[in-house]
Formats: C-alpha cells, structure tokens, sequence
C-alpha cells in the first residue's frame, strides 16, 4: 500500500508540474542544451516513422550509457536480423554522437518527459515488444504505464555507488515498486546488486559484468586520418581524452618534459567540455597550439592540437600510439578504457577511476594499461620506443567476453518471444 501511495504522489506531481515543461524547453534551446528541431520527441510525440516488426525499446541517459548500448545492440541483431531497436536518451550530445555510431537497424529518439499524457503518446506508437533500462535511469511513471501495458522490462548494465544508493533508499517504496515490474536485473558487480536487494528489488538479480567492454570501436573517417598522418608529417600522436582540467594539467607537463629531452611528439587535447578552448588556449600559451574551432589544422610544428569538437574522439585515439584517459586525475573518477583499446591505444590512467575500476583493474592485470600518479610517470611511457599493447591477453579476454554477452542475449530474445506468444 506504501509503495502504490509513493507511485501516486510522483505522478501527481509530474502532471502539477507538466504546465511548465514547454517554457523549460524552450529556454533550454535558447541556451543550447536542447535540440531545436527535435524537441517535441520528449513530448512523446515521434520524428520518425516506426518500422514493421518486432522492436526492442533500449534507454540510457546520457553520452557514456547509451555509446555501451552498441555491442549489445549488435549482438542481438547477429542473432535475430529483423529485430528493430529504439534507443533514448536525453542529452544532445548524447543524440549526436549515438547518430554518427548508429548499430543497424536502430533509430534515435529523445526520452519523454516522465508525464502520463507524454508517455502514454510515446508508448502506444512505438508498442515495443521488450524494454531495456540502462544502468540506473529509470522513470517511475513511463515504466509503471510500460507494465500495465504488459511489456517485459529488464534492467542492464545496472551499476550503483554507496553514494547513489543514500540518495534512493530515501524513497525506498518508489523504487520498490518500479522493480518489482522487472523480469531481471542485470549489474555489473556484486556490490550494485547488493544495493538493488536493499532497495527491495524482488526480481531475479544478476551480475552479468559492464556492457563497455562489448562496444564495437568508435567511428573514425579513414581519409581524415591519412590527412592528418600526413599533415604532421607521420609524427607521434598522443591523445588525452575526454579531458578535464586536472587531466591537462598532467598532460602540459608532460609535454613539456617531452620537450626538454627533445622528444617531439603530438599531443591531442579532447575537452569533455568544448565550450572550454578559451581557457585551455590562455593554458597552453608556451606551445605552438592549433584549434580545431578556429578552423585549425596541426601540421608537423604542432606542439598540441585542441580537438574542440564532437563526435571525433575514434578518429583520435586512432590516430594515436597513446592515450590518456580523461576523469581520472578528476573526481569525475574516470571514463571509459575500452574505446581507446579497440582502437589499437596502449591505456594510461590517473588514480581516480572509482567509475571504472573494475574495468580498469582487470586491463592492467592483464598488461593492457598502465596506472600513472605523475607527469614524470607519463614522460617514461611515452619516451619508450613500443608501446603496443599485449595483443594475446586482448584476444582471450574478448572471447570470454563474448560468451558472456550471448548468455544475456539469449535472454533478451526470449523475453521478446514470450510477448509474441
């Protein structure tokens, strides 16, 4: 009884607050942070025609979330070639970059705000046979309606802080009642299912392992790359991606280590935050520093190259022998590893990737990365003639992955069929 009272206050208070959603949405357009042609989608109201066919729904919040929804994505399409997938999210950068690294057969969409009336509209157009939740963003409202439509919902990639957990177990009942509509919950660590028992998840609890390692490799443009290989005249590339300012910090110095000993060498700086360059150009004022906003190339004096735009980093950490990974001088605590392991980077990291520290752990046992505390620690690795990574260690830990993974499809699939009956 607790639990349906604490679900009727949240949606009450989502229809109080409805009226005000079109005035925030075009204020937020005003600044940037909503799309201006796409918006009416988190009305529920669709952009795009919904193919024939059995669909599954997937939905992850932001840039991150949705990028490891692809190798799922794609295994699922291995095995069942008609099956459509519709992805949300909520970010812009998520949209955009999602859209340049489009699995087959998916279509893009912003989630609706969690308002019946919105939801309702999203719902009974899209019909999907099957919805996917990803890591911890779930909407009370949109998966309450998905269940008394009678739709299968699982959660997946489920990943939750002691941090996130106080938060939640404030409205305890709420997020009982949402999983219990859950047919299964799969986490990535014993640790996150402990905390999804403690919030009264009565569905079945796995720990499947994170979805990252799964991700096909970021997109690069081919052509680009031998144009720039060529433009710096086939010099060394290292890249620092996605940066925060206490990555930089590092990175600067390292560069300029790398100068003193006469080590010439590219650094690619990619900001998290493009709208940054200003502050990153007052920074790096003793290099010769090229823009990519400005409409700047680097060329073969080129100390750093700030890669100020989006969608990009594959081409980056592509063209690089070595990478950086961002967050994890900053309490960010860490980005993904794997993209810049797909694409052939030998991996260091800072001591803060509390976010990734399975994942992290678990390549540098297995020599692919290296942990660094300092600038000086960086300048040893970059000063070294080889810095391939262990290609035998990459390839049995992909197969052991891959099995995992078809485990957790087979499921899926059989959820799906099950509505079909």
């Amino acid at each position: 009884m607790l639990d349906k009272l604490f679900l009727i206050i949240y949606i009450y208070l989502t229809f109080l607050f409805s009226p005000l959603i079109r005035l925030s949405i075009r204020g937020r357009i005003k600044k940037g942070k909503e799309h201006s042609v796409r918006w009416r989608e988190k009305l529920g109201e669709p952009s795009v025609a919904r193919p024939s066919g059995n669909l599954i729904w997937l939905h992850a919040v932001g840039l991150g979330e949705v990028l490891a929804l692809r190798g799922l994505i794609q295994e699922l399409n291995r095995q069942e070639k008609n099956l459509n997938f519709l992805v949300t999210s909520s970010t812009t950068l998520s949209a955009e970059v999602f859209e340049k690294n489009c699995p087959p057969m998916t279509i893009h969409q912003f989630l609706p705000y969690d308002v019946r009336t919105y939801c309702k509209r999203f719902l009974r157009y899209w019909s999907p046979d099957l919805v996917v939740w990803s890591e911890q963003d779930v909407w009370p409202g949109l998966s309450s309606l998905a269940a008394d439509f009678g739709i299968n919902q699982v959660l997946v990639n489920g990943k939750m802080s002691e941090k996130s957990y106080n938060r939640r177990i404030k409205i305890k009942p709420l997020h009982r009642i949402v999983y219990k509509e859950f047919v299964f919950i799969s986490t990535q660590d014993i640790a996150s299912k402990n905390f999804y028992q403690k919030l009264g998840a009565s569905c079945v609890i796995r720990v499947d392992g994170s979805l990252k390692p799964h991700c096909p490799p970021l997109v690069f443009d081919e052509k680009k790359l031998k144009r720039i290989k060529k433009a710096v005249s086939y010099k060394s590339i290292w890249v620092v991606g996605s940066s925060f300012p206490e990555d930089e910090k590092i990175a600067i110095n390292t560069q300029k280590l790398l100068r003193e000993h006469n080590i010439r060498k590219l650094l690619v700086l990619v900001p998290r935050f493009p709208n940054r360059t200003m502050e990153l150009d007052k920074t790096l004022k003793d290099f010769n520093v090229r823009i990519h906003s400005k409409g700047e190339v680097p060329n073969a004096m080129t100390d750093v190259f700030v890669a100020d735009n989006t969608g990009e980093l594959g081409l980056w950490y592509k063209a690089s022998e070595v990478a950086l990974i961002g967050g994890t001088f900053s309490s960010l605590e860490g980005k993904n590893p794997w993209e810049a392991l797909y694409l052939d980077c030998a991996i260091t990291f800072g001591p803060r990737h509390a976010k990734f520290e399975d994942d992290f752990k678990l390549l540098k046992n297995l020599n692919l990365a290296t942990q660094i505390a300092s600038s000086e620690d960086l300048f040893e690795i970059l000063s070294r003639k080889n810095n391939t990574s262990n290609l035998q260690s990459f390839r049995k830990l992909k197969t052991k992955l891959d099995k995992d993974l078809n485990i957790l499809v087979k499921d899926l699939l059989s959820l799906m069929y099950e509505k079909d009956k």
